[in-house]
């Protein structure tokens, strides 16, 4: 009998203190959600003071939110736990009771994944059992539900011409347009044009004055722009997405562009972007919707584009394991393909969009960066302005992966080159830390399949990537070709971090003359050279194999291996200038 007393006390000790926990992450919860938002609420107005230089400051303030309070959140919890911190028991009710208290929640995924993230800092790396987590039961995957609260619409029975001009109207601005009319012609003629093309269904019923326009009820800012996302509809359902770009100039605001149908909605919604601000306390059900105009885009990629990159990781484990499960199991992880990394191991898995990037325990010379260095990097481009041209990644720790799946050489590899972070657990292969970057062709495999024209095209984008990067005030370091990726728009974007580093801190120098020839042909420098000094007319050698590609690049680049164009950039950058940069094609522009 007393020992029974004693367990049934214990038992409601450890509810007590599992309520607590519950209600602390909870708390935590709400506080990185009302941080968050209100960091966003200010987008609008920062757009309409044309204060760019702020809206970057907001987007790496926001991108601290999440961390800064799960950190909170694990210190309250530890005096809260106290000698229960580590009991699973205890955290197990707190699960339950936590999932109790958020199952009716408008945001209830994120708030899941809030919880993850606090049990996963507190207990590091401590053997984590999915049972503590929200993650892969059903019941923890939201599925769709009704978006019809954030969204408007327009009839067109009074024309279209009408409905467009109410659509923009619509939209309240403290800043007003400089040339409406003009905007608003150009505007109905382009989506017209679009629909006639896209989908001929909505072009009928435009010019019948029939059907509908849709938009979302908040704008989606970033950047130097504002966008307005919505669709054209025809009464049998067939639609057209759009996204209608408006940027406040220094006359008035003014309609830049349209980008129509999923395609060029999924080019603003890309992996090299920062991400949006949306004014909504309903990010969940935003994405409900996103999935509708984009239904090729992931959920994890949209999460992700609305800056939730937390629960974005969550999106994503879910579909990793979703389609490996899919997936035949012929299907291995096999070394991605272009040139072996001297810092990274890279694999990936046939018929998956992405590979997984893990820092090898020792970097091949002349690599002399270290593990925390080259994880510096990857944060540095997390915070940084990726202007289209940086590859997102994902960080994850302590990624499980199914054994079998691997192929006995990338094995042998992963034990050679990463041993310090491969954890072999029964039928599991567990990272502690790895990447997860999309997946691209490598430029220098592509330039060697590609004709004439698109090596042309490939090599001017090649030299607008570095140029766009200087823009923003970043140095790619290492511009082997090796190093850039070509997305399926022709885009090419820079995915190797491990020299990347802000632009002003380069010291760019011409090679000292000399007059002495031998001292040229000598295996040693004749002269000094200081670890931040870069040499300009050097770049050449980054085409020493592909004599055709040089000859395109210098067409349109040359100004690139000249010292004064990168001195030039950073005066530039030192005077606060923010180049205009466009996640659309400059054909899509209103001229």
């Amino acid at each position: 009998m007393p020992n029974t007393l004693i367990d049934d006390s214990n038992n409601a000790l450890q509810k007590v203190i599992a309520t607590k926990l519950a209600r602390a992450v909870f708390a935590g919860f709400d506080a990185m959600f009302a941080e968050f938002l209100n960091i966003t609420l200010g987008a609008q107005s920062r757009f309409e003071q044309r204060q760019y230089h702020d809206v970057q400051r907001a987007m790496r303030d926001r991108l601290q939110v999440y961390e800064r309070q799960v950190k909170n959140v694990s210190e309250a919890v530890k005096i809260i736990a106290y000698q229960e911190l580590d009991c699973p028991h205890t955290w197990q009710l707190a699960k339950n009771i936590y999932g109790d208290m958020v199952e009716h929640h408008e945001n209830k995924p994120i708030a899941h994944t809030f919880f993850n993230s606090t049990f996963g800092a507190i207990w590091d790396d401590k053997k984590i059992r999915t049972v503590h987590l929200f993650v892969l039961k059903a019941k923890y995957r939201s599925e769709p539900r009704s978006f019809e609260s954030l969204v408007s619409r327009i009839s067109l029975q009074n024309g279209f011409e009408t409905a467009i001009s109410q659509l923009i109207t619509t939209q309240m601005f403290r800043v007003p347009f400089c040339q409406l009319n003009a905007d608003l012609k150009r505007l109905k003629q382009t989506l017209m044009q679009g629909a006639k093309h896209q989908c001929k269904q909505v072009y009928e019923l435009i010019n019948l004055n029939d059907g509908f326009i849709e938009y979302a009820n908040s704008l989606f800012f970033r950047n130097k722009a504002c966008y307005l996302i919505g669709r054209c509809i025809a009464k049998n359902g067939d639609n057209m997405p759009f996204a209608i770009a408006i940027l406040n100039t220094e006359k008035g605001l003014k309609i830049d562009a349209v980008m129509m149908g999923a395609d060029q909605l999924s080019l603003l919604f890309g992996f090299a972007r920062t991400y949006f601000m949306v004014d909504t306390d309903q990010p969940a059900r935003y994405v409900d919707y996103l999935s509708v105009l984009m239904p090729h885009k992931k959920r994890f990629e949209l999460f992700n584009a609305i800056g939730f990159i937390k629960h974005a990781k969550t999106e994503f484990y879910r579909y990793k394991v979703d389609t490996t499960k899919n997936s035949p199991a012929s299907f291995k992880y096999i070394n991605a393909p272009g040139t072996p990394g001297m810092v990274m191991l890279v694999f990936t898995i046939e018929g998956s969009d992405y590979v997984y990037k893990v820092i090898k325990d020792k970097f091949s010379a002349p690599k002399t960066a270290t593990k925390a260095q080259v994880k510096e990097k990857y944060n540095f481009v997390k915070q940084a302005d990726r202007v289209g041209r940086l590859v997102d990644t994902h960080e994850f720790r302590y990624l499980a992966f199914d054994l079998s799946r691997f192929s006995e050489e990338l094995l042998t590899q992963m034990k050679t080159h990463i041993d310090s972070s491969l954890v072999i657990s029964g039928k599991a292969l567990i990272l502690k830390h790895v990447y997860v970057e999309r997946k691209m062709t490598p430029l220098n495999l592509y330039i060697n399949h590609c004709d004439k024209h698109a090596l042309d095209h490939v090599m001017l984008d090649y030299g607008k990537a570095i140029k766009d990067l200087a823009g923003a005030n970043i140095f790619p370091g290492d511009m082997l070709m090796k190093n850039f990726g070509v997305t399926r728009w022709g885009r090419v974007v820079f995915y190797d971090y491990d020299e990347i580093c802000p632009l002003t801190q380069c010291n760019f120098r011409d090679v000292p003359q000399t007059q002495n020839a031998l001292e040229e042909l000598s295996s040693h420098s004749y002269f000094d050279i200081d670890e931040n000094d870069i040499f300009p007319s050097q770049f050449k050698v980054f085409f020493s194999a592909n004599a055709h590609a040089f000859e395109c690049f210098n067409t349109h680049h040359s100004d690139l291996f000249t010292t004064t164009y990168w001195q030039q950039c950073q005066q530039q950058i030192q005077n606060g200038f923010l180049p205009d940069v466009y996640p659309y094609k400059q054909s899509w522009r209103f001229k």
